[in-house]
């Protein structure tokens, strides 16, 4: 009977040995996988955002009025989205993209991605940067003057781990100070800020500010 019971022990502790070895990992991968926005995908959201300046570290400053988005997240992670901005000018003049209105500056279809800005604070932050094709940023003309921006930019996202309703509200704020974006990076990856130039001249670092009100199709949560 004793050495039943002992058998049972060994078999339970090897057990317990077994789904710690097994299990550790899988828990350690999926506390790894955060953040991560809610399922299901595809989710379409638009945005609206009041004044905005893209600014570099040579005091080049574009500022526009208002802003609007529109951009799709397509995995827990990732998604697109392209920022349309208005009431632009810069080096005393109004500046518009190719094809756009005047004053109107329009991004090339950026991609997004999900990441902590402060894992232990539970700060978590959206990149935007240029499409893999090698597109800029964005890109406009005030008069003569064409400004390239390319690289990316991070901003803060709101509220975490709150389920929200279709329809209401996440906070997407971008800050900058005299070019100098912040933050610059998510935690533990390479610093990837934005740069500018006006043609001919060589890119400076540029930072964006601009806080956004996103607005989903459907049900959201971020989970932090």
């Amino acid at each position: 009977m004793v050495r039943g019971i002992m058998r049972v022990r060994a078999a339970t502790g090897l057990g317990l040995l077994a789904a710690l070895l097994i299990g550790g990992p899988l828990a350690a991968s999926a506390s790894a996988s955060l953040p991560e926005f809610s399922g299901p995908f595809p989710k379409a959201f638009t945005s609206t955002g009041k004044t905005a300046t893209v600014e570099t570290v040579a005091k080049l400053q574009a500022t526009c009025t208002g802003a609007s988005d529109e951009g799709t997240i397509e995995t827990p992670k990732t998604g697109t989205a392209k920022i349309r901005l208005t009431g632009c000018k810069a080096l005393g003049f109004e500046c518009q993209s190719k094809g756009a209105k005047a004053g109107e500056i329009v991004t090339s279809t950026l991609v997004n991605t999900l990441g902590y800005i402060n894992a232990q604070k539970k700060e978590v932050g959206l990149d935007l940067s240029g499409p893999a094709s090698g597109a800029p940023f964005a890109e406009f003309t005030c008069s003569e003057y064409t400004i390239t921006v390319t690289g990316s930019v991070i901003g803060k996202l709101t509220p975490l781990n709150k389920a929200l309703k279709a329809g209401k509200k996440v906070s997407l704020k971008f800050k900058q100070s005299k070019g100098k974006q912040k933050p610059t990076n998510f935690e533990g990856a390479p610093i990837d800020v934005l740069s500018g130039s006006v043609e001919g001249g060589a890119p400076v670092e540029a930072g964006l500010k601009l806080t956004d009100a996103l607005k989903f199709s459907e049900a959201l949560e971020i989970h932090g």
